[in-house]
């Protein structure tokens, strides 16, 4: 990938093939989340953490991290819909998101990035992805008085860097105030997109204690683990699929690594 000056950002344009994302090889993988599989294939399952896994190792290669110490807090599928006003949080289907950064929404944020699921031009109109960074004092301002207020405050010693989004593409970037960022409005079709979370906080030992079964200790346990945690199809409660959610992401790189890996 190509990263800023300060490395803290990272952009990919391919990142995941066609044939990777395709909606009819995985179908559900633009609706998917971990805590409603019941109904989503295996395979699209299995592509899924496929995609995470990769995003995680290339967060511990670009950012010089221990791969163990970088577990996924979250990590969805979201669809924007024009003309939609989001509704709850961060799965909704509004039409755009406002600025933000990651890290002050969730305190255990620590690096994102957004998978891109559709192309805009041909998926979507609108919807770019933009960095909002302070302005290098040497640049000039710009002319703001034909804009609405709204828009003067938003671009105000400012410098806007947008990316537009392409299937296959990939944002990865630390999650702090050096990457403030937003989706600018949607204004004709849908965009999926796959935003993921991670963080370095270590899991306590004490979780792995209360778990009906801890760390895995051997490659049956792993396979246990696999069938327990996302391939069962078993309907369950939503405290019971929140807590399988919360095992399935503090033991993920116990799941997705060798057992020399551990």
């Amino acid at each position: 990938g190509n990263c800023c000056d300060k490395c803290s950002r990272n952009i990919f344009p391919t990142f995941a093939l066609d044939d990777e994302i395709n909606f009819d090889n995985f179908p559900g993988l633009n609706t998917l989340t971990f805590n409603e599989v019941e109904t989503v294939s295996a395979a699209t399952i299995l592509q899924f953490m496929r995609l995470i896994e990769r995003v995680r190792r290339t967060m511990a290669h670009e950012y010089g991290l221990d791969l163990k110490t970088l577990l996924p807090l979250q990590a969805y599928s979201r669809k924007y819909v024009a003309g939609q006003t989001q509704k709850g949080g961060g799965g909704g289907e509004g039409d755009f998101v406002t600025l933000h950064t990651d890290e002050a929404t969730h305190g255990g944020y620590h690096y994102s990035c957004v998978l891109y699921l559709s192309t805009q031009g041909e998926d979507f109109q609108g919807g770019d992805f933009v960095f909002n960074d302070p302005k290098d004092p040497d640049e000039p301002e710009e002319d703001l008085r034909h804009m609405s207020l709204e828009e003067q405050l938003r671009r105000t010693g400012r410098k806007l860097i947008p990316f537009h989004p392409k299937r296959g593409a990939a944002v990865i970037f630390s999650s702090g105030w050096e990457n403030m960022h937003e989706v600018e409005k949607i204004t004709h079709g849908i965009r999926y997109a796959v935003p993921a979370f991670f963080t370095t906080c270590p899991v306590p030992e004490a979780a792995y204690d209360q778990m009906v079964a801890g760390k895995p200790k051997n490659d049956e346990d792993i396979a246990d683990d696999w069938l327990h945690l996302l391939l069962a199809h078993r309907p369950e409660s939503p405290m019971e699929g929140a807590g399988r959610v919360r095992e399935l992401l503090m033991k993920w790189h116990y799941m997705c690594t060798p057992l020399s890996w551990h």
